[in-house]
């Protein structure tokens, strides 16, 4: 290469660049360096060798690549090459010589190539089981041995177990993404944060299996639910069966994202259900942005299934949202009492509710009907007089106009449902007024009259014992710590422990009253 220094003339070296992401024969290329083709589809071609998956994204110009082995090793042509050269230039070039190569190849065709590992199953691949070590669940995400063993959801949740280098197994929690004749064509596999070698950086360990994503995982099938309640991920839905939920729910979750073919399947999958008289629909989606949209696209959806002379659809962009309703000539005639009872019921209370007036604009045209707003503003403002927020009001007015069942929704206080069932967990302490050695217990804690507590640590312990003259303590140290009473300025009553001890004294007063009566 002439002038070998990118300083000189980064210009030429860019165009050079795009000259190689435009020109080069990227599956061919791969062909004929010893990758086989394993998979295809409309839009991508799937390549393996002994070390990599080169997933070539077709449908785009420049072609694009990632590696399923590697989450760097992505992006066009060059940085293909870039990642298997000695240095810039000697990528720069390879491609020149790959653009310039002429493939006389007749008519060659890159047939798929099968191997033994594409022929076994999913469950065979990742090591898939019944569910034996649920403690990701419980542990890490608070969620109780009833509720994972519940009818609903027992023999629904899985282990996959991921095999190490040294013959140890790390217990992944394994969530099947179900057909409509119930068996499982994907997994969403889950476990606690990792670190990443490459960079030391702490990421989530969230894995789905395949490119088949818009099967959905929920709970065990039945013919006349009471609610079918929908959410984003698996650990959502057993949250909020702890939390609210009821025998007879039927949950399902769309997985982390909503799209065309999930919002098609959900409906396959749901639509005999909601012939059930009372039957509820009731959205668990996150308490964030994005959970709100998905509230929109997916009762957008259901306006579309369950009505003939209508069509419904929502755009986003930056940050506010188009809900547009289309009529068929057939019912156009409905458009101004639709207006009408839409305003009546965003409007009813706001008149007395300022603040909230003219958040949402209502516009009828001859064909549709229009509703724009923001959507923080609506999700963030609430009334007075209802208190609630205008996308709740909103969205229940919507729904009460255009679908035949009851429908609405149902947000969390944090960002999900699980945040709401881990802090309803959390030990909580309650000051006493005094320090009475007496009513020390097993799980409260104490703060020490210094400044500071053994080994320089905190100066509050919880209770491990009892002792005659003090209390044993852990202060988060390798030990326990022996206090005397005399040591100890307050006294943080376990709220736990304090609900126990009033349900005994209950109990036993009632005990009492039934021996006094008999």
């Amino acid at each position: 290469m002439q002038s070998p220094n990118y300083g000189d003339n980064p210009q030429h070296y860019k165009n050079l660049i795009a000259q190689i992401n435009e020109e080069a024969n990227f599956p061919m290329y791969l062909h004929q360096n010893g990758y086989k083709l394993v998979q295809q589809s409309a839009g991508s071609m799937e390549f393996q060798n002994d070390e990599d998956r080169i997933v070539l994204q077709t449908m785009r110009q420049p072609m694009t690549y990632f590696n399923r082995n590697d989450s760097f090793d992505k992006g066009l042509f060059f940085k293909y090459l870039l990642q298997r050269s000695a240095n810039f230039y000697k990528a720069i070039e390879r491609g020149l010589e790959i653009t310039n190569r002429t493939y006389d190849l007749g008519n060659t065709v890159i047939k798929i190539t099968k191997s033994n590992a594409f022929l076994k199953s999913l469950e065979e691949n990742y090591n898939i089981v019944p569910l034996r070590n649920s403690n990701y669940l419980r542990i890490h995400r608070g969620i109780c041995k009833a509720t994972i063993n519940s009818p609903l959801f027992r023999g629904r949740i899985f282990n996959a177990y991921h095999i190490r280098d040294n013959g140890g197994r790390i217990a992944n929690i394994a969530f099947p993404k179900y057909d409509l004749a119930g068996d499982p064509k994907n997994y969403i596999l889950y476990n606690k944060p990792y670190r990443r070698r490459a960079d030391n950086k702490v990421k989530k360990f969230r894995l789905v299996l395949n490119q088949k994503d818009y099967f959905l995982f929920h709970s065990k099938i039945m013919a006349r639910p009471t609610r079918i309640i929908f959410g984003e991920s698996g650990i959502d839905l057993l949250s909020y069966q702890e939390l609210h939920g009821k025998k007879d729910d039927f949950y399902v979750s769309f997985g982390g994202n909503v799209y065309r073919e999930k919002l098609q399947f959900f409906m396959q999958l749901i639509t005999p259900m909601l012939q059930n008289k009372g039957l509820e629909l009731k959205s668990i989606m996150d308490n964030d942005i994005s959970g709100h949209e998905y509230d929109l696209k997916i009762f957008t959806a259901l306006i579309n299934q369950n009505n003939t002379d209508l069509y419904a659809e929502a755009s986003f962009k930056n940050g506010n949202v188009s809900l547009s309703i289309h009529y068929t000539e057939k019912v156009r005639n409905r458009i101004a009492s639709h207006k009408n009872l839409l305003e009546e019921r965003l409007t009813s209370d706001l008149r007395r509710d300022n603040h909230v007036f003219g958040l949402v604009r209502c516009v009828g045209f001859s064909d549709k009907l229009l509703l724009e707003f923001s959507l923080q503003e609506v999700i963030n403002t609430t009334h007075i007089i209802r208190q609630q927020n205008v996308f709740k009001t909103l969205l229940d007015a919507i729904n009460g106009l255009y679908l035949p069942f009851t429908a609405n929704i149902h947000k969390s206080n944090g960002k999900d449902w699980n945040d709401d069932l881990m802090v309803s967990k959390k030990t909580k302490f309650i000051k006493m007024e005094k320090v009475v050695p007496k009513e020390l217990g097993i799980g409260d804690q104490i703060e020490l009259k210094s400044p500071k507590g053994p080994e320089g640590a905190t100066n509050k312990g919880t209770i491990k014992s009892i002792k005659p003259n003090g209390v044993e303590c852990d202060f988060g140290l390798t030990y326990t710590y022996a206090i005397p009473y005399s040591a100890i300025v307050s006294h943080f009553k376990n709220t736990a422990f304090l609900s126990r001890e009033r349900e005994d004294e209950r109990t036993k007063k009632n005990d009492n009253l039934q021996n006094h009566i008999a």
